[in-house]
């Protein structure tokens, strides 16, 4: 297949808090680069929430650094059935060892800033008082100029966050290239996948190509480690999404990490 967009469920809390952590670092960082300060500070926002426990959310950090050492288990296992990658396991063991040690120090620095600064303190209040923009506290007026300085408060952040960038970065790889991937095709759009009770997983990821995605498909997955099922959509421009009714062909793999 060509280049593809990968779409992630979790299957189990654990891996839903890394994922989290995983889409508001990526959210945050693209903000940073682009200078959109909105999406800088809903990300910002989010991150906060699955750092510090809030919206229904266990703190992250602890989670990830069980899904870490059980990463590390299964290292050592397939080392047992594959001596000849070792060494590249090994490595990667040790970089699992590293991330785990910087992590279980804590992220006091990272979590002082999303909880100290006012202007995401503010922002952070309106979202929980259902008001997305900040109109009362005249966000939308303030922000263009409060912005123009803002290089000093997203370096700190993400200064502080670095560990953790880090460590979701190569963990992201990983489950990414774990297993190989698998080709299916949906039905009428739609299609069930049964995992093998013998194993625990605890990822989906869905692969579909870029220039498919671009118009519009998308899939809709719900279930848990028994059966999951997806159901294609398509999300046309100025119109409601659509269920597909065609044959898609898909790519997916089960991330035997729970």
């Amino acid at each position: 297949m060509s280049e593809m967009v990968r779409f992630s469920f979790a299957l189990n809390a654990r891996m839903q808090s890394f994922l989290d952590v995983r889409d508001a670092l990526q959210c945050l960082e693209q903000a940073r680069i682009n200078g959109d300060y909105y999406a800088w500070l809903h990300a910002a926002c989010d991150l906060r929430a699955s750092l510090l426990g809030d919206l229904g959310r266990k703190t992250a950090v602890s989670e990830i650094v069980a899904i870490l050492g059980v990463l590390q288990e299964e290292l050592i296992r397939l080392a047992q059935e594959h001596p000849e990658l070792c060494e590249s396991i090994r490595s990667a063991s040790n970089r699992i060892e590293g991330h785990m040690t910087s992590l279980q120090g804590g992220l006091s620095s990272a979590q002082n800033e999303l909880v100290q600064d006012a202007l995401l303190v503010n922002y952070y209040n309106a979202q929980k008082k259902q008001d997305l923009l900040g109109h009362r506290r005249c966000l939308p007026q303030s922000l263009p100029a409060i912005w123009t300085r803002h290089h000093e408060r997203t370096e700190t952040l993400r200064e502080a966050l670095q560990p953790l960038y880090e460590t979701i970065v190569d963990m992201d790889n990983m489950l990414n290239d774990y297993v190989q991937w698998q080709y299916r095709t949906a039905h009428e759009g739609s299609d069930k996948i049964t995992p093998d009770r013998q194993h625990q997983y605890g990822l989906l990821v869905v692969g579909l190509p870029v220039e498919q995605v671009a118009t519009g498909i998308v899939p809709d997955m719900s279930g848990n480690h028994l059966a999951i099922r997806i159901r294609f959509q398509q999300w046309p421009p100025r119109a409601p999404a659509v269920d597909v009714s065609d044959a898609i062909d898909y790519a997916y793999m089960l991330v035997p990490v729970a």
